[in-house]
């Protein structure tokens, strides 16, 4: 059965849960993490908005702001992301209703690439790099940042050929996740023209403790066949839920009306125990992040700009 828990959001991705059990939204349109109760009362965690910008990026198709959110310590992380330029994206600790600080330096086209975010997306608590590993979708990478704001390569993808498409396709690191293992896991979306049965799910492991995972064997595909990857989670048990954007990602992101294409072709969750892939839910509208519970499934539905909830058991 499925409930939506919370709509009428602008662009929900990133889900976590806080220490009082209460579920936060990264709302990326709205420049906002919100906060739902058990008792459904929905409110901002600050006054103050992070950077955020509707209708960046190519054909005005992306949604710039808060992506994600990592609870460490008991204070509350949310990346930032953007499609290019304004220097907003970063790493912010939220401080309290009054506002929020940069964890992570001003993002420019001076600072070394490996040093800075290009456009981060997901993040993952990492005390094997002393803070999180952050995907970094626009630099194709995952990046390591330690607590007081230091960035380095962690991963670097590379970009792959496919027929009758004469450009490199880019890998496109979206959802990372702690696996039940200890080793970290992202999907890929894969860039355009996002083709079918190109996105994995990585296992990503720093097996000799150099603090990356670029040597041989440290990054290995773990689920293949799949298609734009926007999140993915493990359950309490270990099963692994894996969200797909898009049948058509292309149809959806070519302009026009987003709600009403992302509608017309709708993505899935699906669900890898270990041997076996099926789809856990289909017909969900622009599924963008993922959180689970022992017994329920979160998923926000970007451009249906509502959370909902299906039940594990």
């Amino acid at each position: 059965m499925v409930e939506v828990l919370v709509e009428g959001l602008t662009s929900p991705r990133g889900l976590a849960l806080d220490q009082d059990g209460n579920l936060l939204i990264a709302e990326t349109g709205g420049g906002q993490v919100l906060r739902v109760t058990r008792d459904r009362e929905v409110r901002s965690l600050t006054t103050t908005r992070l950077p955020h910008a509707l209708n960046t990026g190519p054909d005005a198709a992306y949604t710039a702001g808060p992506s994600a959110i990592s609870l460490l310590d008991g204070e509350v992380f949310v990346i930032v992301g953007e499609f290019r330029g304004n220097q907003s994206a970063r790493l912010y600790r939220i401080t309290g209703e009054s506002g929020y600080e940069a964890v992570t330096p001003v993002t420019d086209a001076f600072s070394p690439t490996e040093n800075r975010f290009s456009n981060p997306y997901d993040i993952v608590n990492a005390p094997e790099v002393g803070g999180w590993i952050v995907s970094d979708s626009g630099g194709n990478s995952l990046l390591a940042v330690d607590l007081d704001g230091n960035i380095h390569d962690y991963v670097v993808f590379q970009s792959f050929t496919i027929p009758d498409h004469e450009a490199p396709v880019e890998m496109v690191p979206t959802g990372i996740a702690r696996g039940p293992d200890g080793a970290v896991y992202v999907g890929s979306l894969t860039g355009f023209p996002y083709p079918p049965g190109q996105a994995v799910v990585w296992r990503v492991e720093d097996l000799n403790g150099d603090g990356d995972a670029m040597d041989e064997g440290e990054v290995e595909p773990f689920v293949t066949g799949l298609t734009t990857i926007t999140d993915i989670i493990f359950g309490t048990d270990g099963t692994l839920y894996i969200a797909e954007f898009s049948s058509d990602t292309r149809a959806v992101l070519e302009g026009g009306d987003f709600s009403e294409n992302a509608a017309a072709y709708p993505g899935r969750v699906l669900r890898w125990d270990g041997s076996e892939l099926t789809v856990f839910a289909d017909n969900v509208v622009s599924p963008t992040g993922l959180l689970a519970t022992e017994s329920t499934l979160y998923i926000s539905e970007e451009y249906a700009g509502r959370v909902s909830k299906r039940p594990l058991n």
